[in-house]
């Protein structure tokens, strides 16, 4: 562990588990551990107040105030463990180190159970960005307040090379000007190409290097050049499945393969930024789980040299024309990340506005989105130069107060949002009861060419926080979402569509509607 130094700046946590490592690794676990201090080194020199924490270690957690993880599995042991840790630090930055066999993602119930939305849980890192103690409801977690990212290896995968090459990506990234990461590669599913041009002009100012699958039938999806992969920033809007290492595009009934996670091999330029909407498009898993033996779209991102990737660990959503959900959480990130952010500060301010601005009452998608993108690459990271940053210049006390302010106002903004927005529940009521809104829903239903048969769920909207006695005996109507989908597959590509009614007191307040990326 680094002493603790006045001079330095930002405190970042480096954590992992020693014993999960070794059980992963064998004797090769001593490379990565290597590897590890090697990271710490170079924190240092950027003046970060960096430790490394083995949450298996009795005794430096005892050090910390902070309770030991005794099992690899146990999500509520780990959440509890880092908040102590946060508490007795308060670092700038986390940086949990190791696929979800090392540190678990958090399993959150997922809302939208069925066999419309297959997902059983939600896995998340979004829980230890938060204060809220463990929990398993996902509407707990709307306040996020912490700078956190997930420096991953390969699930199930004993080679300590692939870790090896992240952590000297790290060392050796040098922070690029703007203009270097402006010109983007983007791939899109013909049927979602309005939505992915508003992406893109909202982020570039131009959607003038979209492409679109299917579309020019000279891109079969693996023989991409190095040449048009060379882009720095990557913004993907297309399919993606289970344990499938690759993105696949929509035209109808069309579902040609765009990318695969080979095909990046010796193509991508070093320090790329990566946002994909895609369902699974974040998902780690090990190669083993597909016939080919190839590994996940995100770890081949991140062993090519890019320096950050957002993505889905599931199921995700977004609208087919317009903008929302997955649309907007990416396209957040990658905007902060272009106006100099780090990559883990450019994560917890897209999280922020995205429920901000989808407040004050939140659907069940919007919340599943907030919990299932998150970061991998190392959170206190600054791919673009930011020469607004006080750390561009010399004198010291400024730079060091308007990082804290900085900290401070993040902090706040997340704590806001906890007394500002309402989360859905499940509600009792299976159906909508009064015969006019009952109408107006199948009509609206009929107008946009859902099934017959229809399977309504409902969920009425509260605030975490206890309501005060006048609150709680009020009388006042609560908003409810009226949420209808259906579903077929392409292989094992969900294929879902939504409708989500917004209604307050039997009076429809307006409509959204999603699929499944």
């Amino acid at each position: 562990m680094a002493s603790p130094n006045t001079n330095m700046l930002t405190t970042k946590l480096i954590i992992t588990n020693k014993s999960a490592l070794q059980a992963k690794y064998g004797d090769a676990h001593q490379q990565i551990l290597d590897d590890i201090n090697a990271l710490l080194a170079f924190d240092v020199s950027r003046h970060l107040d960096a430790h490394v924490i083995f949450l298996d270690d009795a005794a430096q957690m005892q050090s910390c105030q902070a309770t030991a993880v005794t099992d690899v599995t146990d999500d509520a042991q780990h959440k509890k463990a880092i908040d102590d840790l946060y508490r007795f630090f308060s670092p700038g930055y986390l940086l949990l180190l190791g696929a979800q066999d090392i540190i678990p993602l958090q399993r959150l119930k997922n809302l939208l159970p069925g066999e419309n939305d297959p997902d059983a849980v939600i896995p998340s890192d979004l829980p230890y960005a938060c204060d809220t103690p463990y929990d398993t409801d996902p509407g707990k977690f709307i306040a996020p307040t912490r700078v956190v990212g997930r420096l991953p290896d390969v699930p199930a995968q004993g080679d300590p090379a692939y870790l090896h090459t992240l952590i000297n990506n790290i060392i050796t990234a040098v922070p690029s000007t703007r203009s270097e990461y402006l010109p983007y590669f983007s791939l899109s599913t013909f049927d979602w190409q309005d939505s992915t041009q508003n992406s893109l002009q909202s982020i570039f100012g131009n959607h003038n290097s979209l492409q679109l699958f299917p579309g020019d039938p000279s891109f079969t999806g693996t023989n991409w050049t190095a040449e048009q992969l060379q882009p720095k920033t990557h913004f993907l809007n297309c399919h993606g499945a289970i344990n499938n290492p690759a993105y696949y595009g929509q035209k109808i009934a069309d579902f040609p393969m765009a990318l695969r996670s080979d095909i990046l091999t010796n193509k991508i330029a070093f320090g790329t930024i990566v946002a994909a909407e895609c369902c699974y498009g974040g998902q780690l898993f090990d190669p083993k789980k597909n016939s080919a033996r190839r590994m996940s779209m995100a770890n081949s991102y991140l062993l090519n040299h890019a320096l950050a990737f957002v993505g889905a660990t599931n199921i995700a959503y977004g609208p087919p024309t317009g903008q929302g959900l997955s649309d907007l959480l990416t396209q957040y990130f990658v905007i902060n990340v272009l106006n100099g952010a780090s990559t883990g500060r450019a994560l917890l301010e897209a999280r922020q506005r995205f429920l901000h601005e989808m407040g004050p009452t939140l659907d069940p998608y919007e919340l599943k989105t907030t919990a299932q993108f998150y970061l991998l690459g190392d959170p206190s990271l600054q791919p673009v130069i930011n020469d607004k940053d006080p750390s561009a210049t010399s004198a010291q006390a400024p730079f060091v107060n308007a990082l804290q302010n900085r900290r401070d106002n993040l902090e706040a903004r997340g704590k806001m949002l906890d007394d500002f927005i309402a989360v859905p529940q499940p509600s009792d009521d299976g159906h909508a009861t009064d015969p006019a809104l009952h109408t107006a829903l199948h009509q609206l239903l009929d107008e946009k060419s859902f099934a017959k048969t229809r399977t309504q769920k409902i969920y009425v909207n509260k605030k975490n926080k206890d309501m005060g006695k006048e609150e709680a005996h009020s009388s006042m109507p609560s908003v409810k979402f009226h949420v209808f989908s259906e579903s077929t597959a392409n292989g094992d590509t969900p294929l879902t569509k939504v409708l989500v009614v917004k209604e307050k007191n039997n009076q429809i307040l307006g409509y959204r509607e999603y699929v499944s990326r």
